[in-house]
């Protein structure tokens, strides 16, 4: 559709009253990427509107604050961000008064999920007092130290730091500007240093890297800058914004789990059902050498801890040969998670993937070499985030990377095991076959548990869990290291963390669960967080944790427990696990919430197949 004529048909929509069918339609076109860049922003004022309307709770609400304009980049943050699923609430700080605001924002009107600091050079490469370039270096990462406390400790939000860049290499040029005390040298001593002191969780966006991506010639406008103080042209814009969304994403949800590949012309070039599989092109000749390369990638991502799985229109045999008999293939069929070879539509193959890996949809990346296929999955799954792959195998690794699907705030042991573990789950699988029985199947796996309070150690991957699991997840409080070092400085609370292994292999930190003290009852904990990975669903974990916590409680002297189940649109798996487990519900339900209670001297321990790895339960979660 035409740019002019989408537009025009949205703000019908919008007058109308149809807020939901004007945000798909900017969603679609934003995702399928038929709009230029000023269609992107103009797209994202459209969403700033509509958003509120149609979005009954916005996902996260960003506070973007800059040493430059940042009208225009908030509104294609927007809708970028929309582009990809998810609903944000951005608004902007006044011109070049980063503390200013942080001191004088309300935190009783709705405190910020992230603040993005956006800074900008002329400071630092242009101040005319008598400082060195060291102590220009210093006084700039002393600023933003300062603005980081404010955010983390008054506003207890995350943070997205932007680095510096320049223009140009300005009077002392490439040469002499690259020296110690040069432009250059600051600019990459400074984004050195605060990339080095960032505080735990947050984000730093390489402004060098983006603004070279495009060259800096197309990324910056000066005179953009000098009329508005904005230093970015519309494409410099969009590409910024691609990165910064990223980068919320990384924090808020963290980065898609599962990477689902063709085989014909996209692992390999050719039809292996017409050349069999020594006949493939793959690691001789240019074309070979880009699949090899793209292996080799994808092989890497794997070793991260990104699923990777197979969704084929083929004969399964066939489809099986490269992996059993070509000596130049990188990947083997060990490195999928989910083989799927069979003449259905993918859309009914991807959702058969889902189903196995138990993960949502909006977790999954699909790239396939054929335009019809992408446009098939596009309709028929629109959670799914599509690549537009090119005809040229060499441009598959940037166009995967360009993405930015895959980008992460850190990388946990657990991270780097996943696909280790949903490869395990495969096999896990294909042995539940055997069995007449779900119990002698779960009593076949030889489950342990490793049950320990929270620590430092395991912080990150504590926080990490909380602000991305959403299908077993009671409330879906979200809290950052911080928080959930305050919730357990009070000595009733519990702070559980659940390990699980089997015989197929190690599932790693699946659970975690915070009771607090209640303030309406001085021998009452309240659950405000119970969260689970989805990989060990239905293994009776939960009744595992949930007879630990009783006792961790009655060891306490606590005479009652506290639940609260807060409906999200993807939690519903979990809306009976109170009562499953015999807590009563209660009346006073709170806006959507359920609260539960349970007296501890009535509770009765459920029947789980976990074993708990230590001899004495007790001295796991003293």
């Amino acid at each position: 559709m035409e740019q002019r004529v989408l537009f025009s048909e949205v703000k019908r929509l919008a007058q109308a009253g149809n807020a939901d069918d004007a945000l798909r339609m900017l969603r679609d076109s934003v995702r399928r990427g038929q709009l230029d860049a000023a269609g992107i922003e103009k797209a994202g004022r459209l969403c700033q509107t509509l958003l509120p309307v149609s979005t009954e709770k916005i996902g996260s609400r960003i506070l973007m604050l800059g040493q430059c304009t940042t009208t225009w980049l908030t509104a294609t943050t927007t809708a970028i961000a929309w582009g990809d699923g998810t609903a944000l609430s951005v608004s902007e700080g006044a011109y070049d008064s980063v503390l200013q605001e942080l001191l004088q924002l309300d935190v009783t009107s709705g405190r910020p999920n992230v603040v993005v600091l956006l800074p900008w050079q002329q400071r630092l490469l242009f101040n005319g007092s008598m400082l060195s370039a060291r102590e220009r270096v210093d006084a700039e990462c002393a600023f933003w130290h300062q603005a980081w406390t404010l955010i983390t400790e008054r506003l207890t939000a995350r943070i997205l730091q932007v680095g510096y860049d320049s223009m140009s290499p300005g009077a002392q040029g490439y040469m002499l500007g690259a020296r110690t005390g040069g432009d250059l040298a600051m600019i990459r001593a400074v984004n050195q240093e605060l990339r080095d002191s960032l505080p735990s969780g947050a984000v730093f966006v390489d402004l060098e890297h983006v603004s070279g991506e495009i060259g800096r010639e197309r990324f910056y406008d000066p005179r953009r800058y000098f009329w508005t103080k904005q230093p970015f042209s519309e494409d410099g814009t969009v590409r910024l914004a691609r990165h910064i969304s990223a980068g919320i994403r990384a924090q808020i949800t963290g980065p898609k789990k599962v990477l689902v590949l063709d085989l014909d012309n996209t692992l390999w070039g050719g039809v292996v059902g017409e050349t069999g599989p020594l006949g493939i092109r793959l690691g001789d000749g240019p074309d070979g050498e880009a699949f090899s390369a793209f292996q080799k990638h994808l092989k890497r991502l794997s070793e991260r801890g990104i699923v990777l799985a197979a969704c084929s229109k083929n004969n399964d045999a066939d489809a099986r040969e490269p992996f059993e008999k070509n000596p130049n293939m990188v990947l083997s069929l060990d490195d999928f998670a989910q083989f799927e070879a069979s003449w259905d539509p993918k859309a009914i193959a991807i959702r058969r993937i889902a189903k196995a890996l138990e993960l949502g949809l909006d977790s999954f990346v699909f790239f396939d070499d054929n335009p019809a296929e992408q446009e098939h999955v596009r309709q028929a799954l629109p959670e799914v985030m599509v690549v537009d792959v090119p005809d040229d195998p060499a441009e598959y690794i940037r166009t995967l990377d360009a993405g930015l699907w895959f980008e992460a705030v850190d990388l946990t042991d657990e991270d780097r095991a996943r696909a280790k573990h949903y490869r395990a789950a495969r096999r896990r699988r294909d042995t539940e076959v055997q069995f007449e029985s779900i119990d002698s199947y779960l009593e076949s796996l030889e489950m342990v548990a490793d049950l320990r309070s929270i620590d430092e150690p395991d912080m990150d991957r504590v926080v990490q869990l909380i602000g991305k699991t959403n299908q077993f997840n009671l409330t879906t409080r979200r809290h950052g290291p911080d928080q959930v070092r305050r919730m357990l400085t009070d000595p009733t609370s519990i702070g559980l963390t659940l390990r699980v292994a089997d015989r197929f292999g190690d599932y790693g930190l699946v659970s975690v669960l915070i009771a607090v003290a209640d303030p309406d009852a001085t021998t009452s904990l309240v659950i405000d967080t119970w969260l689970m990975s989805c990989r060990v669903i239905s293994r009776t974990v939960e009744e595992f944790l949930f007879n630990a916590l009783v006792e961790a409680a009655r060891s306490r002297g606590i005479e009652s427990l506290v639940g609260v189940y807060a409906p999200t649109a993807k939690n519903a798996l979990v809306k009976d696990l109170f009562e499953r487990l015999g807590f009563t519900r209660l009346k006073d339900a709170h806006g959507d919430s359920v609260t539960y209670r349970l007296n501890i001297a009535a509770a009765v321990p459920v029947k789980s197949f976990v074993q708990n790895k230590d001899a004495v339960l007790q001295g796991s979660v003293a």
